[in-house]
C-alpha cells in the first residue's frame, strides 16, 4: 500500500525587512496581517546580513521589503538573495510611486509593489494575493525536489483542500481497504481514473495487476472480446485464443470507465459476473473463476439512463454498491492552486521544459475560470502556457484570452465608485475621466495587481504609477 496522504500545502513563510528608520512602516503592514486574520508565519529583521541569514537557514516563500524612505538597502538585499532562493517572491513597501523607482524596482525582478497611499485593505489583500504566489512557487519546487530525490510521482497524488474533494478523499480512503465495487461519479475531465487508481493502490492489491478499459471507445462486440476474451474460431478474425482483461486482472483490479456506454447485451454478462464470480470466454464453455475487484466510473447519471430505458436496474444496484461523487473543478477552487503546481511540474517533465512556476495574476485568473473540460482543460492550458512563455514563469499573457482576461468572469460593469457605470460612456464624457475611469476598471479586474494591469493596458509600470497618481 502506498503513502495515502494527498498533496498538501506548502505554506510560505514571510520575512519582513525593514531598516530602523523604517519601523513605523512595519507596524503598519504586521498590524494590517493581523486585523485581516490572514494566516502566516512572519518574522521582522532590520538588516541585510540578518535577512540573509534567516532567508540560509530557513525556507521563506515571501520577502517584503520596507523602502518608503529610502529604496536602497532593500534593491542591495534582493541582488544578494535573488540568485540564492530560486523560489522566493519579493514585494516592496514604498512611500510614493516614483517612476524611475518603480521601474528599477521591477527591473530587478521584484514581483509587486505597495505603497504607503494604499488602503488598509488594498495593502491586505494584496499582501494575500503575494502569498498564494510565494505558496504556489514554493509548492512547485518542493514537488520537484520529491519528484527528483524520492521517486513522488504526481500522478497518484490527489489534491483535497477544498471541502467538496475532501469530503470525496475520505469515502475513498474508507472503501479502499475494503473488496467492494466502488462507482465514481464526475463530470468529463474530473480524474476519475486516476482516482481509481488511487483506490487500487491504497488496497491490498496494491501490488496486484491495474487495468482500465474504457466502455465508450469500443465496439459492443470488441468490448466483450477485450473484457471476457474469446476462443479460438469464435467469430471471423478470431485466429487464436485471447485471454480477456478479467483473466489478466485475477487478484487485482479492473476499472470500467464510462460504464453508462456499455450496450445492453454487455450489461447482462456483466451483472452475471458479479453474481458468479465466474464467466465465459466468447466462444467457450467452461467456466472461469477469478477474483477481480471493480471500480466504475460514469460521466453521467446513472439513475437517469435507468428511468431512461438505457441502463439496467438490476446492474446499477449491484454496481451502485459504495458511489463517489466527484466534484468539478469549478467546486475546487481552494484546489487550483496546487494541481496547478502538478500540473506544471509534470508539464515540465513531459515537455522536457525547466520548472516554471506561475506569476503574478496567473492564479488568480485561474481561480475565476469556470473550467468546463475540468482537469483535462487545465493540463492543456498549462502545457500551452508553458511552451509560449519566454522567462522564467508562465505569465498571464501566455494565457488563452478566455482565461487571462478576468473581467469575462467578473462582469463587465465598472467597479469603482468614480468610475462611470454605463458603457458606452455618455458623449459628454471627458477624455480624462474615460481614461481614469477604465484604469480604476483593469485594475480592480486583476485583482489589485499593478504590474498584471500595466500589461493588460499596454503601458509601462512606471506610467501606470503616474496615472494612478492623477486618478
Amino acid at each position: 500500500m502506498t503513502d495515502s496522504r494527498s498533496v498538501e500545502a506548502v505554506p510560505a513563510r514571510l520575512l519582513i525587512f525593514a531598516p530602523q528608520a523604517e519601523q513605523a512602516m512595519a507596524q503598519k503592514i504586521t498590524g494590517i496581517l493581523a486585523a485581516a486574520a490572514i494566516t502566516v508565519e512572519w518574522e521582522l529583521v532590520l538588516d541585510a546580513q540578518s535577512a540573509l541569514f534567516r532567508l540560509a537557514n530557513q525556507p521563506h516563500g515571501l520577502l517584503l521589503m520596507v523602502a518608503a524612505s529610502d529604496p536602497a538597502p532593500a534593491l542591495a538585499l534582493w541582488a544578494g538573495c535573488r540568485s540564492k532562493a530560486a523560489d522566493l517572491l519579493g514585494v516592496m513597501f514604498l512611500g510614493a510611486p516614483d517612476a524611475a523607482v518603480v521601474r528599477q524596482v521591477y527591473h530587478a525582478g521584484v514581483s509587486d509593489v505597495l505603497l504607503l497611499s494604499d488602503s488598509d485593505d488594498q495593502l491586505a489583500h494584496l499582501l494575500e494575493q503575494a502569498l498564494r504566489r510565494a505558496e504556489h512557487s514554493q509548492r512547485v519546487h518542493w514537488l520537484n525536489f520529491k519528484a527528483e530525490q524520492d521517486g513522488f510521482d504526481l500522478t497518484l497524488q490527489p489534491v483535497a483542500q477544498s471541502q467538496a474533494m475532501r469530503h470525496a478523499l475520505q469515502l475513498i480512503h474508507k472503501v479502499a481497504p475494503t473488496p467492494l465495487p466502488v462507482l465514481i461519479a464526475g463530470e468529463t475531465g474530473t480524474g476519475k481514473s486516476v482516482l481509481a487508481r488511487y483506490i487500487h493502490l491504497q488496497s491490498q492489491r496494491a501490488a496486484r495487476t491495474f487495468l482500465t478499459i474504457n466502455c465508450g471507445a469500443l465496439t459492443p462486440s470488441l468490448l466483450e472480446s477485450e473484457l471476457f476474451g474469446h476462443e479460438k474460431g469464435a467469430f471471423t478474425g478470431a485466429n487464436a485464443r485471447r485471454v480477456g482483461l478479467l483473466e489478466v486482472a485475477d487478484g487485482g483490479t479492473l476499472f470500467l470507465d464510462e460504464i453508462n456506454s456499455a450496450p445492453m447485451d454487455l450489461q447482462v454478462r456483466l451483472l452475471q459476473f458479479i453474481q458468479e464470480k465466474r464467466f465465459l470466454r466468447v466462444g467457450g464453455n467452461q467456466p472461469i473463476n477469478v477474483d477481480v475487484r471493480l471500480i466504475f466510473a460514469s460521466n453521467k447519471p446513472l439513475l437517469d439512463l435507468v428511468n431512461l430505458g438505457q441502463f439496467r436496474e438490476d446492474l446499477y444496484y449491484r454496481i451502485n454498491v459504495f458511489p463517489v461523487e466527484i466534484p468539478p473543478l469549478r467546486a475546487r477552487v481552494d484546489d487550483i492552486p496546487q494541481i496547478a503546481a502538478q500540473t506544471l511540474l509534470r508539464a515540465c517533465s513531459q515537455l522536457n521544459l525547466p520548472v516554471k512556476p506561475c506569476g503574478p495574476g496567473v492564479l488568480e485568473a485561474v481561480r475565476c475560470y469556470p473550467w468546463p473540460g475540468n482537469l483535462r482543460e487545465l493540463d492543456n492550458v498549462i502545457q500551452r502556457g508553458l511552451i509560449v512563455s519566454q522567462g522564467e514563469r508562465v505569465e498571464l499573457a501566455d494565457l488563452p484570452l478566455e482565461i487571462s482576461v478576468p473581467a469575462r468572469n467578473a462582469g463587465s460593469q465598472l467597479i469603482a465608485t468614480e468610475a462611470i457605470h454605463g458603457f458606452p460612456w455618455p458623449l459628454n464624457a471627458r477624455l480624462d475621466e474615460v481614461e481614469h475611469a477604465w484604469i480604476l476598471h483593469v485594475l480592480k479586474a486583476c485583482g489589485g495587481n499593478r504590474t498584471h494591469a500595466a500589461r493588460q493596458l499596454g503601458i509601462d509600470p512606471s506610467t501606470l504609477w503616474r496615472k494612478l497618481k492623477e486618478v
